[in-house]
């Protein structure tokens, strides 16, 4: 069986933890901040369908997976089979590390298994990684904008 991941380095953000997951979990508000995945529609509870809409390079994509674990505030997953566990699996965990009452670390982690995982992985591998990291950045940016408003 084949398989990739991609996953971004843990990236620093001047939050607590718990608004970052406060973030990362207000389905309606995505496309205010996240230019990976513009619009998302789940009520992020386990076994929740997760419906995005992800932009991958140019390539506008819509994919439907379900929610695995939503783990308040430290640990998001959710993951789908395509065609067949043996074609292509995806599961994807969003990660958020408290380092401190007002600090914390973000990272994700994709990883994509079965044949068709060599041809996902040869497209679209560098479009996945730089979301991936897009997000973060973005994600970064709102939660220290917006814990910096709280405590100012």
């Amino acid at each position: 069986m084949f398989d990739f991941v991609v996953e971004t380095r843990p990236l620093t953000i001047d939050a607590p933890a718990q608004t970052v997951w406060d973030i990362l979990t207000d389905g309606q508000r995505y496309g205010e901040w996240n230019p990976f995945t513009t619009r998302i529609e789940t009520d992020f509870q386990a076994g929740s369908p997760v419906r995005a809409h992800v932009v991958l390079g140019r390539l506008p994509v819509n994919v439907t997976e379900h929610t695995d674990v939503a783990e308040p505030p430290t640990r998001l997953t959710w993951s789908s089979v395509y065609w067949s566990q043996t074609l292509l699996t995806a599961a994807k965990t969003q990660v958020i590390t408290a380092l401190g009452p007002d600090r914390c670390a973000y990272h994700t982690t994709d990883t994509m298994a079965g044949l068709l995982a060599p041809i996902v992985q040869a497209l679209f591998r560098r479009a996945i990684r730089r979301g991936f990291e897009e997000t973060a950045h973005a994600l970064k940016a709102r939660a220290e904008k917006r814990y910096a408003s709280q405590v100012a």
